[in-house]
């Protein structure tokens, strides 16, 4: 079977739109294991991010998706209903992406399948 792959983009824009807690390496490491997938986070610290008195502010407006500020966890597997499982228990614990580019980056069936997942409770879970 094909290797199925998501990148789920997360803005630090506080739990409204970006993660409703922190993403942290250790909680990912324990999904991983438990659905046998890959799962890896990469914390982007945007080229124009100004942080001023504990406020961020970053002007995106000529900048690529990948010079913003952003949490991305890419979760990969040959097994889609690992892959799936894995997807659902991010949702929970994080909620879903809220931009439009969320999962630029992803397989078109890993786009799929987040998606779909999304789709059943609303990113809400």
């Amino acid at each position: 079977m094909e290797e199925i792959m998501a990148k789920l983009r997360y803005l630090p824009l506080g739990p409204t739109c970006g993660p409703a807690v922190p993403i942290k390496k250790s909680d990912l490491d324990k999904i991983a294991k438990k659905y046998g997938v890959d799962i890896s986070l990469e914390e982007v610290k945007g080229k124009n991010l100004k942080v001023d008195g504990g406020v961020m502010r970053e002007d995106t407006m000529d900048s690529t998706l990948e010079e913003i500020t952003q949490t991305a966890v890419t979760v990969s597997s040959k097994d889609e209903g690992a892959f799936r499982n894995a997807v659902r228990a991010l949702i929970k614990k994080y909620h879903a992406p809220r931009t439009t580019q969320a999962f630029w980056g992803s397989t078109d069936r890993g786009k799929w399948i987040v998606t779909e997942l999304l789709d059943e409770d609303d990113g809400w879970m």
